[in-house]
Parts: C-alpha cells; structure tokens; sequence
C-alpha cells in the first residue's frame, strides 16, 4: 500500500514540473516548459478578445517569434517588419521602412527579455541595392540611456521604441539589407 502512496505521489509530481500552459492578459496563450523556455502556443485571430461578458481588451502589437535573420530584401511600399534581431535576451524589431529627406527611416522597438536593465544597444546596418552593390554601412544606437539615471534604462520584460535607423542613400523602390547586433551594455 505505501509503495501504491508513493507511486501515486511520484506520478503527481512528475505532472506539475511537465509544461504549463497559461493565458496572458492579452488572451496570448503561452507554454511555460520546466526547463525555462517559453512559447506561444496559438495568437488570437481578431482585433479584440473578450475577457467576459462585459470587457474587451484590444490586441497590442509585440515583436513576433521569428529567426535570427542577418539580410533581407525591403520594400518601400511594405507595411511588414523589415527584420528581428535578438541577442542577449534583447530582441530588436526593425519595423517596415520608408523614405524621407534623402534618408532611408528605420524605425526600431526593443524588448528586454533579460535579467538585466539595457543601457546601450547597438546595431551594424549595411544597405545594399537591389543588385547587391553596398549604398551604405554604419553602426546606429538603436537604445541610449543615460548612466546612473535609472529612469532611463530599459529595464527587464519593458517593451520601448528605439531610435530610428537613418541611413542617407539615393531614393529607390527596394533594397536590401544587413543588420547585427555589435553591442549590448546592460546594468
């Protein structure tokens, strides 16, 4: 009988350290795993989701779940993200470009999945033309915060607009593009 109580009780332990699946306030439904990883199991297909019968609460844009990507080919009359770059438990999405002032404008959004508040994030952006030829290679902070001001870092699961990327090229319907992550200074 004893070894039936443990069997049991092992059996029952075993099921709460397996994956959890949990409702964000959003309505994102999440997988927790035991080994500290996580994942979005299904995203919601409207624009609102009813929390009951008397509230609904509109779907706030986040940085999608994708694949380090290093180049990509853009679109000026696209209203997708360019690309995600992550690093360090920082993602950085760089999001749908355009044309302005002889500048190509990349406007940036950062999410700090770290343990750590982010002080400066950098990024090396190459752009080339559609052919493949380098209009133009720079590094650009894409987050600045000023030290010992703790007001301003971006601190762990924070969610912020970054700096645009501006990069002085000649006007063009597409191009394409190359961006890493060169430095991360957390706190």
């Amino acid at each position: 009988m004893k070894k039936r109580i443990v069997l049991c009780g092992l059996i029952a332990s075993s099921q709460l350290m397996a994956a959890q699946q949990i409702t964000l306030e959003d309505g994102r439904q999440v997988q927790l795993n035991d080994d500290f990883t996580w994942h979005y199991v299904t995203a919601p297909t409207t624009s609102e989701i009813q929390v009951d019968n008397t509230t609904a609460i509109p779907v706030v844009a986040a940085i999608p779940v994708i694949q380090n990507q290093t180049g990509t080919l853009i679109s000026l009359d696209s209203d997708k993200p360019t690309m995600q770059l992550s690093d360090s438990g920082v993602d950085i999405l760089l999001a749908a470009a355009s044309y302005q002032d002889g500048q190509l404008v990349i406007p940036t959004s950062l999410t700090n999945q770290s343990r750590q508040a982010v002080i400066t994030v950098e990024l090396e952006v190459e752009v080339l033309d559609s052919s493949g030829a380098v209009l133009s290679k720079q590094n650009a902070k894409v987050w600045s915060s000023i030290k010992r001001m703790a007001d301003t870092y971006l601190r762990p699961e924070q969610i912020a607009a970054g700096k645009p990327i501006k990069v002085d090229v000649e006007s063009a319907s597409q191009y394409q593009i190359k961006a890493k992550v060169v430095n991360i200074e957390t706190r």
